[in-house]
């Protein structure tokens, strides 16, 4: 699905990512991870086209790619859900959902085309459906919704371009055990839905409940790669700090 090969970026005198390889198989979890400043979310960001890399290829589908913009890595069926969500706090579920993508209804006698709101407000509740959150008022404020809700309405917005690739950076810090309950078991779902799904996390024990795979990066190089069975915690972080078994 994805492949990454050699990827090099450099923030002026440090060296971001340096020569990082990463592969993603269709309708699997891989668990990115690292300690900090190890070039986890430089991956997500040059997948979701928020930066472009100095060096390196990555091939879709077995096709090179060029992720030159956010527009061109949606266009491949790729969409990000950030760190801090990037919610409007003031605005309904719904608006949220839609933002920047707003369905219109034409009138006979009306010249300019208006907001179908209440399409709308089903619509978002329908791609709540399809990841399990059941929220049925989505007219009310995001504020209201708990942090584990909040993360859900952020995904339902991903989901709703279709994407084939999902990319979260931390997709469950600061939250309750339970709300990080709900969120694992969407990504699980979304998963049995055939997409493919990058995880960064810093909670280990999360990252080998939700991962089938895991790529560990030691200062922007990957120092190891394969299936979680194939490894314990113990060794991703002794991985993670020393770059080696």
């Amino acid at each position: 699905m994805v492949r990454m090969e050699n990827i090099s970026k450099r923030y002026g005198r440090k060296m971001a990512l340096d020569r990082a390889c990463l592969d993603l198989n269709e309708g699997e979890v891989l668990g990115l991870v690292g300690d900090n400043g190890a070039g986890k979310t430089t991956i997500l960001k040059i997948l979701s086209g928020v930066e472009q890399m100095d060096g390196g290829d990555i091939f879709i589908q077995d096709e090179k790619a060029r992720i030159s913009s956010p527009a061109v890595s949606r266009e491949l069926g790729i969409e990000m859900v950030y760190q801090d969500l990037a919610l409007c706090r003031n605005m309904t579920i719904w608006e949220n959902i839609y933002l920047g993508r707003y369905l219109f209804r034409s009138f006979r006698r009306w010249p300019l085309p208006m907001l179908d709101k209440k399409r709308m407000a089903r619509g978002a509740a329908q791609v709540l459906e399809t990841i399990g959150i059941d929220i049925a008022d989505t007219n009310q404020p995001i504020k209201n919704l708990s942090g584990g809700e909040q993360q859900a309405v952020a995904i339902s917005r991903c989901v709703l371009f279709a994407p084939r690739i999902v990319l979260l950076d931390e997709p469950t810090a600061s939250m309750a055990q339970w709300e990080k309950d709900k969120i694992h078991d969407t990504l699980i779902r979304l998963k049995s839905q055939g997409r493919s799904i990058i995880v960064v996390a810093h909670d280990l024990g999360e990252i080998f409940h939700v991962s089938d795979r895991i790529t560990v990066l030691k200062e922007g190089t990957t120092v190891w790669s394969g299936p979680v069975r194939d490894i314990g915690p113990k060794d991703v972080a002794q991985l993670m700090f020393v770059g080696k078994l």
